[in-house]
């Protein structure tokens, strides 16, 4: 796979995550806990991916199963705060928070690797900041509200999980790799829904709840089975800040999505905030000296 089809299949996953924030607030408001709305779509994520892989999970080694399982927790802390966020705020404010793993992203290299991130990142990345500023402060009162607060520490986990994701698809098969990924994430999962209350019992009470659990298990397949391989595939040919910021194109796909679906608020502040954003993806995928140097050829 070239790059610039690895960049279309990580934009396509921020379009489907986008979609998802909508999917799995309906789910939430219609009764279900945070713990339960993992369980089943992760569960559904695992089945799919152990079914379509099975033979190769089979040749697979201990190095992977561990990386994998490791991978699988990191991912689990950050998607258990991202959901119970989402309980105390909108699907706009979620995925735009979530975002911020890209402004992370520089300084886990660094931390990680003693790399320092190119300037034009870095810069992109406090541009995308601002953006999401705009959305979640409340500049009267200049507070954060609490599920916002609670959006920030999942992104937080997932620029961990993303940076070893990317270093890790580069060196054992990525399909195994996921697999175990999902299979930890659903062990944990299990264990927090039954902490919590159990199973979801009015998803089989009636034909209209038990639509739920079909789009809980359609947020499974298409949220956590293709995004996460689409992720997967796109990471193995991508740097992991230019990674990192392709995918975080859900925060774009997100609040348009709430706004024109969900009947979120929408406000010049908001408007502003996915302007910024977008142009610090955009800044983050583009060659300025490059771009400056031809500008400055044509008019010789």
């Amino acid at each position: 796979m070239n790059k610039k089809l690895a960049r279309i299949v990580l934009i396509s996953a921020g379009i489907i995550w986008g979609l998802g924030f909508i999917g799995n607030k309906y789910v939430l408001d219609h009764g279900w806990n945070d713990s339960q709305l993992l369980f089943v779509r992760f569960i559904s994520a695992t089945i799919a991916i152990f079914l379509f892989y099975f033979k190769r999970i089979l040749k697979t080694n201990i190095y992977v199963i561990k990386n994998g399982l490791l991978l699988g927790i990191l991912l689990y802390i950050a998607f258990y705060f991202q959901t119970w966020g989402l309980v105390h705020t909108n699907p706009s404010n979620n995925a735009l928070i979530t975002a911020g793993y890209i402004v992370m992203m520089p300084l886990l290299i660094f931390i990680f690797e003693g790399k320092k991130s190119h300037a034009k990142t870095i810069i992109a990345g406090f541009i995308t900041l601002l953006g999401i500023s705009l959305i979640t402060v409340d500049f009267n009162e200049l507070t954060i509200a609490f599920g916002d607060s609670l959006t920030f520490i999942g992104a937080t986990f997932f620029a961990i999980h993303i940076y070893f994701l990317g270093k890790l698809t580069k060196k054992v098969d990525l399909f195994v790799l996921m697999a175990f990924q999902l299979l930890m994430f659903s062990m944990l999962a299990t264990i927090t829904m039954f902490i919590n209350g159990g199973f979801p019992r009015q998803a089989f009470s009636s034909f209209d709840e038990s639509k739920i659990l079909i789009l809980a298990v359609l947020l499974g397949i298409f949220g956590s089975f293709i995004a996460f391989l689409f992720q997967s595939i796109g990471q193995k040919y991508t740097n992991t800040a230019e990674a990192a910021i392709l995918i975080s194109t859900e925060s774009l796909f997100g609040p348009i999505f709430a706004i024109l679906f969900y009947n979120d608020p929408f406000n010049r502040f908001i408007l502003f905030g996915i302007i910024l954003i977008f142009g610090g993806i955009v800044l983050s995928e583009t060659d300025v000296v490059q771009l400056y140097k031809k500008r400055k050829d044509k008019k010789i």
